[in-house]
């Protein structure tokens, strides 16, 4: 079976377990909404994010010094230091330690780094009795599966099914009461505390100054695992340690903040070396060992792309708010490493073809980016995946079709309106389903034949006299070839604004090549866009873009895939939104000519780091509208194309992702949704039965255009 048909069959699978689906979908819920009323109360909020950014680069820079550093200080205090290349190396000095103690029973707390190199299966083959104690991951070993969720790992288990496995665990009736089943486990667990022969942690930090590492746990198993048994081993990776204990004490903000919304998780151990314990003849020394794993670490630094992955402090908090991981669960999204994280982790640990396994199930909304504590570009290190897959497995026909997606424009507006008949006609969208991949429940918009550059070129120049700014228009696709009355729209309240607006030659933003992974048409379009507007910028031009991720593409993604140019940073820098830039030119300007008038709003994925609407949203107040964000607190599912194709690797799972929002607005009672997103605006009237339209559509005087 091919990997596509697979992974389609575990998306079915997945989509299938509602009750799962709901349950791990109210968690990563709680996750998001816990870190938000957190934040409300941190000092600074959302900064924190700049400072952990800050310590992890310049830690990653100094990182081979602060290992042997580390190492030295870990040393000094009376404890063995093992620096592991991989986990054969690691697995091996581990069974050695436990052959040295004779060891029978190895009892451990949460370590996503012994995950890695599955440590669990060589210490079992050599008769070595291995138990979980943190209860998530106890209850994943009692069953036989991975991990569900990075923090959480049994998050997808009902009490109903966590009484079953701890009836058979212990003999005895649990009742399917968290309490009582709370109590069951911890008398389960007591005597497995006391009587193992190793304890085996990992390490949320390691502290090069002191030489000790600190260990964050909410159970407190973590504490009896490394101090009770006479051997301690703890394993962590190189990425983990950083320099000072003010630098470990950020970490410890960031790492509960950022997965359970804690300012400070339960336990917090600090261990450097091992206490002396009890006294008699014959008591052999305690000891402590850590290992430090690179395992492809050292090559992941070294590589200018991924070596963003080494600032991942493993939080998950990019898995609570991943729109497709929260749907399918870490099962299917995940192969040791889960989440958007794990994407680009476990191409530099456990190969490409893993990775590219579940790779693309990343929609490239790029939320995890904006949740990131490091501020991760998780989206980017993604697409880098993508392209580098395809060079093994080219990219299916429906993903080339809708990276191609601007010359299917130009065709559409040329054979407009016999192109918009046929994609209303049942037969041709069957055609077109079962030939391209788009699939024929899908709305499309329809094309005008008179796109909106040739309407300004037969419309003809505007003479502004004194003009307050000059505008270089930026359309892309949707403005310029479907919705050409929308742009016209913009353009005449930029001028009444006093504004010179040129349309300058262009092409499409190229966002999908991105989403897709088609990184070497995505710098052509990128550096193409650039080169066609700079000569504007340079002669006192401000860029304004309609469409959310046309903006975004050049604020963001192009100065990234063009290697932070000069001259991309220029265009950047003088990049707006739309209604960002009316708001500028407006100023405290109000009218009542939406009084009265209630909307709810839908902010699209790749505006949040642009703004997240606010200034759409004072522009419709400041006529008088009432305006009510309503979000799911994640994508609509849409995201961007992805929502067009075909099957379970499109429709199915973006309906799906898309369920808890078409349920708010329902919940919402307001029948008018406003969005800036002319695909969010597809999947939301679909979804919901509701109008959906553009912020300017809604003006006095404007009649919504119909594609000819």
């Amino acid at each position: 079976m091919d990997r596509y048909t697979t992974l389609c069959n575990q998306i079915e699978d997945a989509l299938a377990e509602k009750p799962k689906r709901t349950a791990l979908y109210n968690a990563m819920k709680r996750g998001r909404d816990s870190r938000r009323a957190a934040l409300e109360n941190l000092p600074g909020g959302e900064s924190f994010r700049k400072e952990v950014r800050e310590i992890k680069e310049r830690c990653l820079e100094n990182q081979n010094e602060l290992v042997e550093r580390f190492a030295r200080k870990v040393e000094e205090r009376g404890a063995g230091v093992f620096l592991a290349q991989d986990g054969a190396e690691a697995i091996a000095y581990i069974l050695e330690l436990a052959e040295e103690q004779n060891a029978k029973s190895v009892a451990k707390s949460k370590s996503l780094t012994s995950e890695e190199i599955e440590v669990n299966h060589p210490m079992e083959e050599a008769g070595i009795e291995v138990i979980e104690t943190d209860l998530g991951e106890l209850i994943i070993q009692k069953v036989g599966e991975k991990p569900y969720h990075l923090v959480f790992p049994a998050v997808h288990k009902t009490a109903v099914e966590v009484a079953k496995v701890f009836e058979k665990a212990t003999g005895g009736e649990v009742p399917n009461d968290v309490d009582a089943i709370m109590k069951i486990v911890r008398s389960y667990l007591r005597p497995i505390f006391l009587n193992a022969d190793i304890g085996m942690t990992g390490a949320n930090v390691g502290i090069a100054e002191s030489g000790t590492i600190a260990i964050e746990t909410n159970e407190g198993n973590a504490r009896l695992v490394s101090s009770i048994p006479d051997l301690h081993i703890c394993i962590m990776g190189r990425e983990k340690i950083v320099d000072t204990i003010d630098d470990a004490l950020q970490m410890m903000l960031a790492h509960p903040i950022s997965a359970t919304g804690q300012h400070l998780t339960t336990y917090v151990t600090l261990m450097g070396g091992r206490s002396p314990l009890g006294e008699g003849d014959g008591r052999k020394q305690r000891e402590s060992h850590i290992i430090i794993l690179d395992n492809g670490r050292t090559r992941m630094r070294e590589d200018p792309v991924f070596q963003d992955a080494l600032n991942c402090i493993r939080c998950g908090a990019c898995m609570n708010i991943c729109p497709t991981y929260g749907v399918v669960g870490g099962h299917t999204f995940g192969h040791i490493y889960p989440g958007p994280i794990g994407i680009p982790w476990t191409s530099e640990v456990h190969g490409l073809e893993e990775a590219g396994n579940f790779a693309h199930l990343c929609v490239s909304c790029g939320l995890c980016k904006e949740i990131c504590p490091a501020e991760i570009d998780i989206p980017m290190m993604i697409a880098e995946v993508k392209d580098k897959d395809s060079e093994n497995h080219p990219h299916s026909l429906v993903n080339r079709v809708l990276m191609a997606a601007e010359s299917f424009s130009k065709v559409g507006c040329a054979t407009a309106p016999f192109s918009n008949w046929a994609m209303r006609n049942r037969p041709f969208r069957f055609c077109m389903e079962k030939f391209t991949g788009i699939d024929r429940r899908r709305e499309l918009p329809g094309f005008s034949r008179q796109t909106l550059q040739k309407r300004l070129k037969k419309r003809g120049d505007r003479n502004v006299e004194n003009p307050t700014r000059k505008v270089a228009f930026f359309a892309d696709l949707y403005v310029n070839y479907n919705a050409p009355d929308l742009g016209m729209a913009a353009i005449q309240e930029l001028e009444k604004l006093g504004c010179l607006v040129a349309m300058p030659p262009q092409r499409g933003s190229g966002y999908p090549y991105i989403g897709y992974g088609d990184l070497g048409k995505a710098r052509e379009v990128a550096k193409v866009n650039v080169d066609l507007l700079l000569p504007f910028v340079e002669e006192g031009y401000d860029v304004i873009a309609p469409e959310p991720t046309a903006a975004y593409c050049l604020k963001e993604s192009y100065h990234k895939l063009l290697e932070k140019s000069l001259e991309s940073g220029r265009v950047a820098a003088n990049t707006y939104e739309l209604f960002e830039y009316l708001e500028m030119l407006e100023g405290e300007f109000k009218d009542e000519s939406l009084g009265g008038k209630q909307f709810s709003f839908h902010i699209p994925c790749h505006q949040r780091p642009l703004g997240r609407g606010e200034h759409a949203i004072n522009y419709l107040r400041r006529r008088g509208a009432e305006v009510s964000i309503v979000e799911s607190g994640t994508c609509c599912g849409m995201a961007g194309t992805f929502g067009l194709k075909r099957g379970m690797l499109g429709y199915d799972l973006a309906q799906a992702v898309g369920e808890p929002l078409f349920e708010a607005f329902a919940e919402s009672e307001l029948e008018q949704i406003v969005t800036e997103s002319s695909v969010c605006g597809i999947h939301l009237r679909e979804g919901t039965g509701k109008e959906v339209c553009h912020p300017l559509e809604l003006l006095p005087g404007h009649s919504r255009g119909k594609t000819r």
